[in-house]
């Protein structure tokens, strides 16, 4: 790029993002590459370019981006995409347990974009009504450089309507403390054992299928 490594000035990396709108790299690599660089300045003492005085440019760049990379991938085979989720929520049909349960979990996971280890944990006791929707707190993760968790702001969208997912499942299955999105037995009955990360990724393809989407598109580590 032509830049002294770790220069903290916002601009330089508002200026780097946008060339690469028109490359090959996807808009989660480039999101990626960003957070890389936040984390490469907080290692070194420095301010990251998001927190700097121009951050406004480097998010206007950002929004460019996701602009532009909105048909990377041909039709509407896009995992990340809220039109691809609300379709493989609609082919999630029925009222038994396992329906209610795999429909909060991509609307919550969609929503709250979280890693498939990340809603595994999820407990009654982490998560708080708020007068928008919900709050959900995720210990440290992968992704928490300093490893305090976070709180993460679940607001009840007319596309996806994860708050009214969460608690239709938590009413049907009458869940009141523990884990949330819990095993069911092979006949459908609940436990009180938290689902695997394996057992998130079965259902996210097997919706993704019943939505007639490939499930290889669909990461194996977020929604």
């Amino acid at each position: 790029t032509g830049f002294v490594p770790l220069e903290p000035r916002r601009t330089k990396t508002g200026k780097v993002l946008p060339r690469k709108a028109p490359s090959p790299l996807g808009k989660a690599t480039i999101g990626r590459r960003l957070a890389a660089i936040v984390f490469a300045h907080r290692a070194a003492d420095l301010e990251p370019p998001t927190s700097q005085p121009a951050a406004a440019r480097l998010e206007k760049a950002m929004r460019a981006i996701r602009r532009e990379k909105r048909d990377d991938l041909p039709d509407k085979k896009r995992a990340a995409d809220g039109d691809v989720m609300r379709d493989m929520l609609t082919s999630i049909t029925g009222n038994d347990l396992r329906a209610y349960r795999d429909r909060a979990l991509l609307a919550i996971g969609m929503a709250g974009a979280f890693r498939r280890s990340e809603l595994v944990e999820v407990t009654v006791a982490r998560v708080a009504e708020d007068a928008r929707g919900l709050l959900i707190r995720i210990p440290a993760s992968k992704t928490d450089q300093e490893g305090d968790g976070q709180t993460v702001a679940i607001l009840d969208g007319r596309r996806l309507e994860p708050v009214q997912h969460y608690n239709a499942w938590i009413e049907k299955a009458g869940i009141c403390s523990g884990p949330v999105f819990r095993k069911l037995t092979p006949q459908g009955r609940l436990t009180d054992k938290a689902m695997s990360a394996q057992g998130v990724a079965l259902v996210v393809k097997a919706a993704a299928v019943a939505a007639g989407y490939p499930p290889e598109l669909f990461s194996g580590h977020s929604l």
